[in-house]
Order: structure tokens, then sequence, then C-alpha cells
């Protein structure tokens, strides 16, 4: 099988996140099967335009906007006659291959992104985005599609959308690398973007700090809103008690994953939250907010705890409610473990194959 699969960004990308780490692993899976795969994805500073990773063959042919408009060129020079299928992985702006492409296209749809747009584009490009997401993704409705959870699944199926799978990220972290630390110690770990709402993780830490005065938060990621991030912690007397680690390894992410208590996760919108699923492997709860996504990968009482969006009040209260009961949490904390076991990436690269192999037919 030869597959082209774009993407916005890949593993390498500065600012890559789980849709990335998702696209990787399967595709790293279908090289290990015999199979060719290509990503078309954006440059970055000091990128290669061509690039060989696990077996992956990368072509990164424009810009973060540009791209999309680069996208037929690239086609008619690099992708047809020589692929079986196209696979679009959709997290935001579509390529819109169907519109001129001879191969069969899958929709890789991670979530809609509704809201996220203000939050990571500018004015003009946000609501042009945000007003046109529903009659651009109308191109892809007899497509096989592929959601990341069952709340997207039911997003697509709102927009007609009739051949919709749902195939769960893996996980390929098992069990913890390090004992908790000896104090409480909350983490969020993910891009700091808007989106993420990470200043409500900080907001919330200041309540549970004042209830749980040896408390902690660590700050693990790196994006557009770390200054600002860095700024509010420093506006609430928090400095000293909050700390930001920037971009960590894989080896690194486990290890803080590990030694950290309880993991805040206030974000607006996910396709399905993969921090979540590691956190669990690592014996980390998660309270996070009750949104599309998150409501799919938390499951309460087992791996953590849903909490009403946007309300950091009570996300705080929670974490108090768990901190403050090392019982609770440790029962929590090997629930979520037990959890966490039931993904990985073998089985979910088995299942993309498979709807790719259908839809070849």
């Amino acid at each position: 099988m030869r597959i082209a699969f774009f993407n916005w960004k890949d593993i390498r990308h500065p600012f890559a996140g789980g849709a990335e780490a998702y696209v990787h692993q399967v595709l790293k899976r279908f090289v290990e099967k015999g199979h060719k795969a290509t990503l078309f994805s954006s440059t970055f500073p000091g990128c290669k335009a061509n690039e060989m990773i696990d077996g992956i063959q990368h072509i990164r042919y424009g810009g973060k906007f540009s791209m999309y408009l680069k996208s037929y060129p690239c086609y008619k020079r690099n992708i047809e006659g020589k692929y079986d299928i196209i696979v679009e992985s959709i997290n935001g702006m579509p390529f819109l291959t169907p519109l001129f492409a001879k191969e069969r296209v899958i929709a890789f749809i991670h979530q809609l992104t509704r809201q996220n747009w203000y939050s990571a584009l500018p004015f003009p490009v946000a609501f042009l985005g945000y007003h046109s997401e529903d009659l651009l993704l109308s191109v892809y409705r007899d497509c096989h599609a592929i959601g990341s959870s069952d709340s997207t699944k039911l997003d697509l199926e709102k927009l007609g959308f009739g051949k919709v799978h749902v195939i769960n990220p893996g996980n390929d972290i098992r069990g913890p690398c390090a004992e908790k630390e000896r104090n409480p110690i909350a983490i969020y770990l993910g891009r700091l973007a808007k989106s993420k709402n990470v200043d409500h993780a900080i907001l919330a830490f200041k309540k549970i700090r004042e209830r749980v005065p040896n408390a902690k938060l660590w700050i693990a990621g790196s994006g557009p809103e770390e200054s600002n991030l860095r700024a509010l912690s420093g506006k609430l007397g928090l400095e000293d008690s909050i700390i930001f680690f920037g971009h960590v390894s894989e080896e690194k992410k486990t290890e803080l994953l590990s030694r950290a208590h309880l993991m805040l996760f206030p974000g607006a919108r996910e396709g399905w939250g993969i921090t979540v699923i590691e956190a669990n492997a690592c014996g980390t709860p998660v309270v996070g907010y009750d949104i599309p996504g998150l409501r799919d990968s938390i499951r309460e009482g087992i791996s953590g705890a849903l909490i009403k969006p946007n309300d950091f009040n009570a996300m705080a209260e929670s974490a108090i409610s768990l901190l403050s009961d090392r019982d609770s949490l440790k029962k929590l904390s090997q629930s979520s473990m037990a959890y966490s076991k039931g993904f990985t990436w073998d089985k979910t690269a088995e299942k993309f194959l498979s709807v790719i192999e259908e839809a070849v037919k």
C-alpha cells in the first residue's frame, strides 16, 4: 500500500502536539508492516525539505498558511498516480484534496475546531475559519472519516457524515518510572496556547495553594503563551511554587508525570487528549473540564474527574479534595494505571489500516 498523508505539522515541528504524535505513531507502524508512507507538511525554521524519519518520508512544501494554497501543485508534482490513497489530517483548515485528487481520500478529523479558531489565529483568518468550517468540511461527507473520539463522531454525523470510524489514540508508556514526590504536585503538560486555557490551571492552583500550602504546580511544554503565563504567575505571587520546564523530552515527560500526583487539564476543546492517558499510565489521575474529547478520555472516578467547563474554582476544589485524601488519591492512581493499559499504538494503527484498506476497496 502506498499512503500519502497530509498534516499541518510533523513530529519535528517546534509546536508539534498530540495530533502529530498520533500521525507519526500510526505511519511508523504502517512502514513496519511493509507499506510506503509519505507525510506532507509545513516547513519550519531550520527544517529539511525532504527527510526520512523512522522510515516515513517527510516532504515539507509550504509555510503555516501557504501550504494550503500549494497543496494542489504539491499533489500534481509528488502524488498523482504514485499513491493508492490520500489521508488528510484535519485539525482546523482542511487541504480540500477531494476537489482535485483522483485517488480516494480519508478525512482524519481530530476535532471540530469551533472556538479554537479565535485563540489560535488573527482576527480575519479566525473569523473566516469559524464561519466556514462546516461548509469546508462538507467536501468530505462522502469520504470515510476517522475521529479520535465519540464526541468528534457525533459532531461529524450532525454535519451529514455517514462513514465515521472512531479510533482512539494509543499510549506507549507502561507504568511510572519514578516515585511520587513527598509534597503534593499538580502538573499541566501540553502546548502553551490560548486554546489550552493554561491560565485556568494557574488560577486554580492559586486556590489550591491557599488550602494545601506545600503544593507546587509544574508546567511542562512550550508555546506562544509562555511569557503571559509567567507574568500571571508573578502577578499572583506564585513564582516560588510554579516551575516552568519548557519543552521536555519523552523521557523527562514520563519522569514528571510519574512524580506528580495530579494533572490539571482545563482545555477549551480537544480531539481526545493524549496526555490524559500518558498521565494515567504514570499513575497520575486527571482533573479536566467536561468538554468534547476530555469527556471521552477521562473516566469519572476511574482515571480522574470532570469539571464544569471554564470553572477553575471547581477545578481547584476537586484537586484539593483529592490532594487532601491520600487514600482516595492512591486508589484513583491505581485505577488510572489499569485503565491506561487498554490503549496501545499497535491497536490504533491496526484499526486505522483496516479503514484505509476498506476505503481503497
